[in-house]
């Protein structure tokens, strides 16, 4: 869905300064992520093109600002994480509850505009069963997501309606196999985060696939440095060059102007007014003809990540 790219940064702008208060108020330290970093050392703010805000938290900041969300309530912003049963992501999102983004069709999960908040690991990346534990949790969570998975039966029959018997065929297979256990998937989730805590090693890791695309060294994320940031500031660490040199080499180079687009299309959205699925729904008929059937390369690649020897938890 397009969208005015201005205003969404400057209600994202508004989610932050919030984010950033909450997190002052409550001692948790967090550093700017991927294409924000990036915005804050080459532009002191928003990539211009950009639409999403990123901060990294190490693990223990991480666990105190998730067991915080309750002291939200009553408010109008939000902690959201797959612990609660709605989220479809492996990590916390702070938004507000006001205006509807609905960013995937796969998920009935409907927020207001929001802050991505990656934790950071300890990890050995020498060590194989190290290495084993993260991937378990990867599995753990494609699991969950495909339990959560948006499949209601008029979707479903308007599939059959439009021909696209694979798309139904699919959905009918996840709400069979997955959505049943949602809960022990979660618990797998958390069991594989308990493991992982556990661990001390020399570097910090983020949650990409493949696991070596996000190891960074300790020393890197050492201090917390405050940056402008639009008409405000936010923390980078202090080894910022080495972590976005290492994430996308030379990022003070501005990409080809093609690739200067923003990267989250979304299915729903409405700055405005809050609504619910079936408000969407009755107020749009027309919008299951927005998502697309699945292609032949999005179903090989579901077969071949299912197979994947890493996707295999131990015994």
């Amino acid at each position: 869905m397009k969208r005015d790219i201005s205003r969404f940064q400057d209600a994202l702008l508004e989610v932050y300064k919030e984010f950033a208060s909450f997190c002052e108020l409550n001692n948790i330290t967090f550093y700017a992520a991927y294409g924000t970093m990036i915005g804050a050392i080459r532009h002191h703010g928003f990539i211009p093109w950009d639409d999403d805000i990123d901060v990294f938290m190490k693990r223990d900041e991480y666990d105190k600002f998730v067991a915080l969300r309750n002291t939200l309530e009553g408010t109008s912003y939000k902690i959201s994480i797959y612990i609660d049963g709605e989220s479809p992501y492996p990590f916390a999102k702070f938004h507000t509850t006001k205006g509807t983004v609905w960013e995937y069709p796969q998920f009935p999960y409907i927020i207001g505009p929001w802050i991505d908040i990656f934790p950071l690991d300890e990890g050995d990346d020498t060590d194989p069963d190290s290495n084993q534990i993260f991937e378990e949790l990867h599995y753990a969570m494609w699991k969950y997501r495909k339990s959560i998975a948006y499949s209601p039966w008029n979707n479903i029959l308007y599939d059959f309606t439009q021909l696209n018997i694979i798309n139904a065929c699919v959905k009918i297979f996840k709400k069979i196999r997955y959505a049943p256990f949602k809960q022990k998937y979660i618990k797998e989730i958390s069991l594989c985060i308990n493991r992982i805590r556990k661990i001390k090693g020399k570097t910090l890791r983020g949650y990409s696939i493949p696991l070596t695309n996000e190891i960074f060294e300790k020393q890197w994320f050492e201090r917390a440095i405050s940056v402008p940031f639009e008409d405000t500031t936010i923390f980078v660490p202090n080894g910022y060059h080495e972590c976005l040199t290492k994430l996308f080499g030379d990022y003070m180079q501005l990409p080809p102007e093609e690739k200067r687009t923003s990267h989250h299309k979304m299915f729903y959205l409405d700055l405005e007014h809050t609504k619910t699925i079936d408000e969407i729904l009755k107020e749009d008929k027309a919008i299951y003809k927005q998502e697309q059937p699945l292609s032949l390369k999005t179903i090989l690649h579901e077969i071949k990540h299912r197979k994947k020897g890493y996707l295999r938890p131990s015994k």
